[in-house]
């Protein structure tokens, strides 16, 4: 006798959806079956319409089913800058001209991490690690929107103020500011809705934050057990004022107080000598690669290096662009030229930017592969887009030719937060107006009009 089908809440259909599980499989024309946040089923669609009742059914015809992609480091606030940013520095905090951090509001700092948060939705993006001041306005951003989010606050003592005009003025009210302020975070939103965001204590970076002050961030991330986010080794002068300070490089500084482990996640890691890059892979530290703001800035980063020693390797946008699918592909090209050789594979960015990244971050056991158990992160390319053909491996033509922009759906723990290219939780044209309005106000503050100020923009 024939089981009865059983209820799920979704099942997804695909033409092709690529598992990316340990035995890499790729499944035509399968199906996912979802109950509440959890993947319940997968395998040959005729199977699994024979074993489910679905509530809801997502017809997948022409689509290519992937894992959600892990974006491991942004500033969703600092979307102020993009556009602007790459013809006159490298990292905001430390460029003079331009809107600063510390001139946001809260609400301001929330219009512009909903930009940032959808725009990276529409990239295929279902897990971002966002931090920066005003953290609850990216975690507000982030819930709104349905993403899976780490967020962390911008803890640091120097005062930006001074640090933009090129002078480390160290404060204690702004470091006890900046602690309270991640504190407060993790109290109100670590956990919120059954974990989809999480929160962790995020250092600015070594020259941006004293030793007595990162002393008390790891005392506060030991007590939390979450990870460390920071920036390491990211500009020249980064390194020339720790080592000014104390001696050391800024890797040897995190060594010697404790906070170079494997449960650090740093951005960028470009400017370490060789005993550094040596001393970051024996703490298997995790690196958030960001090859798109690296190379516009003219530098190249050593992850090949830094995979060899043992540090594990994680991608992001880091705000440069939403698309991860573009960094990976810049991943690829900038390491090439780096080594001269053909030294990397699509394969091997997409798991950095799935499977390894949710890993690193911690999310491991929930996100990063599409398996029985997981949660139900998923997103849906549009497989009739002439950047997704042809086809052969799969793997090739996602990574080298496809575009963010190819992502028609996107599930975030059984949840559709994006149909049709368009989020189905706000309403897309506002939160861009909205955010054009605050960049407007604060470009002018820094003595320059946007295009079409003197009208504004207009909603739709």
């Amino acid at each position: 006798m024939t089981a009865a089908p059983r209820s799920c809440d979704l099942l997804v259909t695909g033409d092709l959806i690529f598992t990316l599980d340990a035995a890499d499989r790729v499944l035509g024309d399968g199906a996912i079956a979802i109950v509440v946040r959890a993947i319940a089923d997968i395998g040959p669609a005729v199977q699994l319409r024979a074993r489910w009742a679905p509530a809801r059914v997502i017809d997948g015809r022409g689509r290519l089913l992937l894992p959600g992609l892990v974006n491991a480091h942004n500033h969703t606030p600092l979307m102020i800058t993009r556009g602007m940013i790459e013809d006159i520095g490298f990292a905001p905090m430390y460029t003079p001209g331009i809107p600063q951090g510390h001139w946001l509001s809260e609400e301001d700092a929330y219009a512009l991490s909903c930009l940032g948060m959808y725009e990276m939705l529409r990239g295929g993006c279902t897990t971002v690690v966002d931090y920066y001041r005003y953290p609850g306005a990216c975690a507000r951003a982030a819930a709104d929107l349905g993403l899976r989010a780490v967020i962390g606050g911008r803890v640091h003592d120097a005062d930006p103020a001074a640090l933009a005009d090129g002078r480390y003025d160290y404060s204690l009210a702004v470091g006890a500011a900046s602690l309270r302020e991640n504190a407060e975070l993790i109290e109100r939103w670590n956990g919120h809705d059954e974990g989809r965001i999480r929160c962790d204590w995020a250092p600015h970076a070594p020259d941006t934050c004293s030793d007595d002050l990162l002393r008390e961030v790891r005392r506060l991330a030991e007590a939390h057990g979450g990870n460390v986010h920071t920036h390491l080794a990211q500009l020249p002068q980064e390194v020339a004022a720790v080592e000014a300070r104390c001696g050391l490089t800024p890797a040897q500084l995190l060594d010697r107080l404790g906070l170079l482990n494997d449960r650090l996640v740093a951005a960028h890691c470009i400017h370490l000598e060789a005993a550094d890059i040596a001393l970051c892979g024996r703490a298997a530290i995790a690196v958030a690669h960001a090859p798109i703001g690296n190379a516009k800035g003219g530098r190249i980063a050593p992850i090949l290096e830094l995979q060899d020693a043992g540090a594990r390797i994680t991608l992001c946008t880091d705000t440069m662009s939403g698309d991860m699918i573009e960094a990976m592909r810049w991943t690829i090209a900038m390491q090439r030229i780096r080594r001269q050789g053909n030294v990397l594979d699509a394969r091997t960015v997409l798991d950095w930017a799935t499977r390894a990244g949710a890993s690193a971050i911690g999310l491991g056991d929930l996100v990063g592969t599409l398996e029985i158990g997981k949660r139900a992160d998923i997103i849906l390319l549009d497989g009739r887009a002439p950047t997704v053909a042809p086809i052969v491996d799969g793997y090739g033509v996602l990574v080298h030719s496809a575009s963010g922009h190819d992502v028609d759906t996107v599930i975030v723990d059984g949840r559709v937060v994006l149909a049709g290219g368009r989020p189905t939780l706000v309403d897309g044209d506002a939160v861009v107006v909205r955010a054009q309005a605050v960049a407007a106000a604060l470009w002018q503050r820094a003595g320059r009009s946007t295009l079409g100020a003197k009208d504004g923009m207009r909603d739709a």
